[in-house]
């Protein structure tokens, strides 16, 4: 399959509540990108805003956001492909007890991350361990925070879930893995 007559689809690399991620060839650049695609209208309807918010931040430990293709009524993002694993899979696969030089390693590289998009005025709100990537296996060279809005919960769907008392996904798809990671302050106040 080839995307936008550029990118050409390798693999199907992982997938989320609310996209698959495959691995492709940008054929007009000749390098390997991650293609991001869309599960369900909730999340097709972000990822133009996720693109052009994402895009604004340009940092080593931020995954960088290459194109936004509309093709049809299909929507892609498209990503620099990390050759590496998330932070759920590290923590679920690798680590029974973490290194404290590795863990703080691992956060320099995160707060680096956020930080700098926090400089450029974008917030990611659902940073957690599936959204960041790792690249170096268990040495764990470099992190990078993937995902700014695409995962996100629309602000009407946290303060449905919220006031609903719930904690986990009813009708909404976006809300599985978020609210464990939320600031309390977005759950208590959500409409703030």
């Amino acid at each position: 399959m080839i995307i936008s007559g550029r990118y050409s689809i390798i693999e199907k690399v992982g997938e989320g509540g609310m996209q698959e991620v495959f691995r492709a060839n940008d054929t007009l650049l000749g390098r390997q990108v991650a293609v991001k695609r869309a599960k369900n209208a909730s999340a097709d309807r972000r990822f133009k805003r996720s693109a052009v918010l994402s895009a604004r931040v340009n940092h080593p430990n931020v995954a960088k956001t290459l194109d936004y293709v509309e093709e049809g009524s299909q929507a892609y993002l498209v990503e620099e492909f990390i050759d590496g694993f998330d932070l759920s899979r590290l923590l679920e696969e690798h680590m029974v007890a973490l290194d404290p030089d590795l863990v703080a390693r691992l956060l320099h590289h995160i707060v680096k991350g956020v930080s700098a998009s926090h400089a450029q005025g974008v917030v990611h709100r659902d940073l957690k361990p599936s959204n960041v990537m790792i690249s170096g296996g268990l040495a764990i060279l470099n992190a990078k925070v993937t995902d700014f809005g695409i995962a996100k919960m629309a602000e009407e769907e946290i303060t449905r879930e919220v006031e609903g008392g719930n904690a986990t996904m009813t009708t909404s798809k976006t809300v599985v893995g978020a609210i464990p990671y939320m600031a309390p302050e977005a759950i208590e106040t959500p409409r703030e």
